[in-house]
Parts: C-alpha cells; structure tokens; sequence
C-alpha cells in the first residue's frame, strides 16, 4: 500500500497501543511520520520498530499535548523535519477514573487539559499548517466511554464526550480551508492501558472475556490495528467527503444499549 505516499503524519501518544499501531500503520502505507509522546523513551521505541523493522520514515518528539508553547513547538519541528503536515491523529490520552462525587478541581483539571485542550491545541496549531498547504486530515480518538455513562467514570466519560462534540466544532471551523475532522470511538481495546484497567478493578483476563462475549456481538477483542484501520480510512482520501463524524469501532458493544 501507498495511499500515504509523500504524506507526513503526526500521532499524539504513539508510544504503545493505539497509538504506536497507528503510527506503523502509516508508515506502513508510505507516510513520513511523527511519533510524539510524553514519554521520549516510548516515542523513540515505536520509531525504531518503524524504521528497522518496517523499513519506514519516522522521527520521534516528545511532547506534552496539556501544554500549549510544547505543542507549538512539537508542530514547528515536525514540519521543520518532515516538509509539511498533512495528518493529524489525536489519540494521547490520560486515564483517570472518578467518580463525580470524588473527584476534585485538580482531577478535572489534570484530566480535562489533556484529553480535551491537548487535542484542541494540537487541532489549532496543525490546522494553520494544513491551511496554508491547502487542507488536511484530523482524526480524533474518542471512546464508547463517551456514549455510555458508568459507575466511577465521570472525569474520564466527560472528557471522551466532549472530543466528540470537539470534532463537530472542528469540522465546522475548518471546513472552509479543506481541512476534516473525525472521531473514532474504539470499545475495549486489547493495549496495555486495558490491561491497566482490569488490573485496577481487578479483572482477571477470563472474567473480561466473559464479560465481552455478553455484551459485543462479535467474539473477541478488538486489536489496536483494527483501530488503526479505522483511522487510516478517515484520514485517506477515501473519506474526503466524510466530516465531523463519529465512526465506532467496538465488535458491537454499544449495540445494544
């Protein structure tokens, strides 16, 4: 495949999971590609497997999408390195899990500045790139925890639905310089952050397999790739006519509710 030939793609927390098989998955496809990560170390460890291992372009930045002089200046490198941006995928998040009566300024603060100002501020600042080069691509990495409300969950669910009506806005502000933004809500996701979240609860991997086969309609669990896969179409020209949508990606999980 080539359909990302000549294209340069950043990926905001492209360190492991989603992230880092959204990432190979461009380079994959002939993207020049900007792995950024809060965490340098996973940056440079997802570079090296697109580079020695799938023989693609990549540079790795670190970055913290919460702050606003690191995301201008990640974007700045990125284009300075790479010769242009043509997609953005935000996908870094924080997972932070309270409830709304335990959770305090200081949680929504933490929480809200980087699942929804980080994709904000990473949006703005690519789109000026994007604009200038005449349009562009944007996809935004939500979650079905942005549809459906649990028990404990209010910072993270509040955060994934507001990426939603984010991407809305986003259309609407950017349509007219050629630019798309999308949101992809994946459903549990087979990435060391799930495996985090069952710890947390503690799930035992058999106790959450049952747990899907009830509730999705197709068995098993979606994989990052197939994530991934989702995104990569959004983001092609496949989609240019797709806009300020939300595509769910979760074996049929929210089907039912």
């Amino acid at each position: 495949m080539s359909r990302f030939a000549g294209k340069v793609v950043v990926v905001t927390g492209a360190g492991s999971g989603i992230g880092r098989a959204t990432a190979r998955s461009f380079a994959a496809g002939g993207a020049r590609v900007a792995v950024v990560d809060i965490n340098a170390a996973a940056a440079a460890e997802t570079v090296q497997i697109i580079v020695h291992d799938n023989k693609g372009e990549a540079i790795a930045v670190g970055c913290d999408i919460s702050s606003e002089p690191q995301v201008r200046e990640m974007i700045d490198v990125v284009v300075s390195k790479l010769r242009g941006l043509d997609v953005l995928v935000n996908n870094a998040a924080r997972f932070l899990y309270k409830g709304g009566a335990d959770a305090g300024m200081q949680d929504w603060e933490a929480i809200m500045s980087t699942n929804v100002a980080g994709p904000a501020l990473c949006s703005r600042y690519a789109s000026e790139k994007m604009r200038s080069a005449g349009g562009g691509s944007i996809v935004i990495v939500s979650s079905i925890s942005g549809l459906s409300a649990g028990p404990g969950y209010a910072t993270y669910s509040s955060s994934k639905a507001a990426l939603l009506m984010l991407a809305r806005c986003l259309a609407i502000d950017f349509g007219a310089w050629g630019i798309r933004v999308n949101a992809v809500l994946p459903g549990p996701v087979d990435t060391p952050a799930l495996q985090r979240e069952l710890d947390r609860l503690g799930l035992t991997q058999e106790a959450f397999a049952e747990h899907l086969k009830q509730k999705q309609c197709l068995a098993g669990t979606v994989q990052p790739e197939e994530i991934a896969d989702a995104i990569l179409f959004l983001a092609s020209d496949q989609a240019r006519m797709i806009t300020g949508t939300h595509l769910i990606v979760d074996a049929g999980y929210t089907a039912g509710k």
